[in-house]
């Protein structure tokens, strides 16, 4: 280390020697500049660059130049400015400055500026002055007069607070302060217009009156009020929105309330509002604690007329009669009051001993039970002649068919609705739901409606929910029905009858009569409905003979009809052809099933009352409109019968009818073909066959039967087929006629065909006709009297 320092010396003489020696001998600049800078990289040289790289300066000269500008600037210099002055870059001042402000504490770097003690302490009594002068002052105001952050000034002064600075610091604000002159100053100006005030006043009116300022407002007003020097009070949590009210204010305030309660018993919320009192409910609870009265929307009442409803109430029910309450209380009242003071004051009769149950209308006509059955057992002449003409019309059976008719569609809908919300619950499970999880739950909120106050007893005994819901809907549409149910007394007659009563003819209550024809509108049709049971039951035992007789009918009509089916089936088959065979099949549950079908639907369509026109032919469209309205059970036997008819097995018509007309639907029986009648049958259709050839003369009609008769001969079978399958009939006979006979038939086939080709007007038609003419008798002759040949005459 020696070494080194006795090196720098012999060097340093050197460029001492050389800079003194002769130009040849000295150094350049630039080697001074690689020198010295050979001497920083070493460490060896401690310097700082001036901004243009000229001039070196050490930190200490660097240091001592800051602190002489800091005094030569008044102790308050930016260091930006410093940097531009010294000639040297931004961050060797900032390190400097930082150094000076650890190691000297007069110092303070404030927001890049440099603040040195004298600069503080004039700035400390500034402020001092400032505060004497106005009386209070912010640290807001010397913020923008400084340029100074608020917690720099906000410390400064608190630390000089009773030293430099003498004042006081607001309690509610800590950059507020003022002095003690200033404060009594404006607890007089406060305290002389609260003295001034004889009616509530703001406190935002008073400041502005007084020159108070608001935020010095609550440590005078609490002084003033704890040494009771101002006749008031302060309502209200903020000074800006408060109230002050004098004392002699709130006396003859309070006198007033108490005179006007002692003479009408009650108390009104917006007479109260108009004293000045924002909240009369509070007001009266605070101020009346000793009195039993009753807070209602409008007003409070006390027992006085509380008493006086009660006398009117018991009087009503004495005698039977109804009471407008609201004649008994003043004028001002309003309807939802008068029913409270009625519902408390029928609590309060039930309570000290049992009472008629009443109903209240319109709010405030109170009717006794017994009043309302009365009422109704007036209409009891009505209600039987009534239900006398819904039977006798047919009205009631028609709406009990369609009432059986909604409850089984509700029922659908109802396992349809619980298996749609089982795969719901399912897929909820599985998937979650936003909002719940998996283990999320939905709950349902139950709709309700206001209803007319009612007892426990009384009109609930005979009135419904459902009643009381139908009511309510009939006030709007009173000639209407809902899910097929009969109104036997419209409400528009129940109005009339009750306006035309004596209890309500003296009386202006037109509006109280409307309400009781609606409360009492379901009840009566209700009686009216079970009277009218009683009146079909009775007609029904009447005509359950009748009804028997009906089934028994039938039951044998179809019986007769599906043993020509199975025997008109059992020819169908002679043929080999099965093309033909669908056919005839087709023709056969078209024309004959389609009957027996027909015969069936309208016998379950009366057993159902169900609606439809019987002198009308039964369409498939009206099959399927009886289906949607018979009962479920029916609905799928029904359902099967109907399409077994649009397809070409008579077999699947069979065991479909069978069990659309099994028990539980129609309760009757298909016999099983009985072999032994067949024979029997088969001559009685060609007896029948052979009566209607007698009398047609129609050559088509006449060809159609023939061909009938000829296939029954010759295959002991009966045939139930169109005209337009002659020709089928005749092809499939051919091998068993004679040849002159087949001829014959084919020939008058021919013409047959020929005729009704040709027009009217055509010259050949009146030929043809008189041909056809002149040859029917011969075919008729054949038909009836050919004979199936033996076997022998065969071989």
């Amino acid at each position: 280390m020696t070494a080194d320092w006795d090196e720098v010396k012999r060097l340093a003489a050197d460029f001492q020697r050389a800079q003194l020696s002769s130009t040849v001998q000295r150094l350049s600049e630039r080697n001074c500049i690689e020198l010295i800078t050979r001497l920083i990289e070493d460490k060896l040289l401690d310097v700082v660059f001036t901004t243009d790289g000229k001039e070196y300066v050490t930190p200490q000269q660097l240091s001592r130049e800051i602190e002489d500008e800091l005094y030569v600037h008044g102790g308050r210099v930016d260091i930006v400015e410093l940097s531009k002055i010294l000639n040297v870059d931004l961050s060797h001042i900032s390190a400097q400055v930082i150094q000076i402000e650890n190691q000297n504490k007069n110092v303070k770097l404030v927001l890049g500026q440099l603040l040195g003690k004298s600069y503080i302490n004039r700035v400390i009594q500034e402020i001092n002055e400032k505060l004497m002068l106005q009386g209070q002052i912010t640290v807001s105001e010397l913020t923008r007069q400084y340029d100074l952050p608020p917690e720099f000034l906000l410390s400064l002064i608190e630390e000089n607070l009773g030293k430099s600075i003498h004042g006081k610091q607001d309690a509610t604000d800590r950059q507020v302060f003022f002095t003690d002159a200033f404060l009594h100053r404006n607890k007089a100006c406060l305290r002389g217009a609260l003295m001034a005030a004889t009616c509530p006043t703001s406190v935002a009116h008073l400041l502005s009156q007084s020159g108070v300022q608001q935020r010095i407002f609550s440590c005078i007003i609490d002084s003033l009020l704890e040494r009771k020097q101002v006749p008031g009070v302060i309502t209200g949590s903020q000074s800006g929105n408060s109230l002050y009210i004098p004392s002699v204010y709130s006396k003859a305030q309070n006198d007033w309330i108490n005179n006007f309660y002692r003479q009408n018993g009650y108390l009104e919320y917006d007479s109260l509002g108009r004293l000045g009192i924002g909240d009369p409910t509070s007001f009266i609870q605070r101020n009346f604690q000793n009195e039993k009265l009753l807070l209602l929307k409008s007003c409070a009442v006390g027992e006085q007329l509380v008493n006086q409803v009660e006398a009117a109430l018991e009087e009503a029910i004495a005698t039977s009669s109804f009471v407008d309450v609201m004649t008994h209380l003043p004028s001002m009242f309003e309807a939802e009051d008068c029913t409270r003071i009625v519902n408390e004051v029928l609590k309060s009769m039930k309570t000290k001993n049992p009472v008629q149950n009443v109903n209240v209308f319109c709010d405030t006509y109170v009717v006794p039970d017994l009043l309302i059955q009365n009422l109704i057992k007036g209409f009891d002449p009505l209600i039987k002649q009534k239900a006398q003409e819904a039977v006798s019309s047919g009205a009631y059976i028609s709406s009990q068919a369609e009432m059986k008719i909604h409850s089984s569609k509700m029922s659908v809908d109802h396992e349809d609705s619980k298996i749609d919300k089982k795969e719901e619950r399912r897929k909820k499970a599985t998937g979650g739901k936003g909002g719940g999880g998996t283990q999320g739950r939905e709950t349902k909120t139950k709709s309700t409606k206001k209803k007319y106050l009612r007892g426990k007893g009384g009109a609930d005994d005979w009135d419904s929910d459902d009643d009381r819901d139908s009511s309510a809907a009939s006030g709007n549409k009173t000639s209407k029905q809902s899910a097929g149910k009969l109104e036997l007394l419209s409400f528009s007659v129940i109005h009339n009858l009750l306006a035309g009563n004596k209890v309500f003819q003296n009386e202006e209550c037109e509006e109280l009569v409307e309400e009781i024809a609606k409360q009492i509108y379901p009840a009566l049709n209700k009686i009216a409905l079970a009277e009218a049971k009683v009146v079909f039951e009775s007609t029904m035992a009447s005509t359950a003979q009748t009804r028997r007789k009906t089934h028994s009918e039938l039951q044998e009509k179809l019986n007769a009809l599906v043993s020509n089916v199975r025997m008109f089936d059992k020819g169908i088959k002679v043929f080999s052809d099965n093309e033909l065979q669908q056919q005839l099949s087709k023709y056969l549950l078209k024309s004959l099933c389609t009957d027996i079908a027909n015969d069936v639907f309208s016998y379950i369509a009366q057993e159902n009352m169900i609606q439809f026109d019987q002198s009308k032919e039964m369409t498939p469209e009206m099959r399927l409109k009886m289906i949607n309205e018979v009962p479920n059970d029916a609905k799928e036997p029904l359902s099967k019968l109907h399409k077994s008819l649009s397809g070409s097995s008579i077999d699947n018509f069979l065991s479909s009818l069978e069990a659309s007309i099994g028990p539980g639907l129609c309760d009757m029986i298909l016999r099983k073909q009985d072999k032994r009648k067949e024979r029997p049958q088969i001559y009685a259709h060609r007896q029948s066959l052979l009566e209607q050839l007698s009398v047609v003369q129609d050559p088509a009609v006449v060809l159609h039967i023939a061909s009938l008769i000829l296939f029954q001969t010759l295959t002991q079978s009966i045939l139930h087929a169109s005209g337009r399958f002659v020709s089928n009939i005749l092809s499939f006979l051919q091998p068993q006629l004679p040849a002159e006979m087949y001829n014959s038939f084919q020939q008058y086939h021919d013409m047959v065909l020929k005729l009704l080709k040709t027009d009217e007007n055509d010259p050949d038609h009146v030929a043809l006709i008189t041909l056809l003419q002149n040859g029917m008798s011969g075919i008729k002759e054949m038909a009836s009297t050919f004979k199936r040949p033996s076997t022998s005459e065969k071989s």
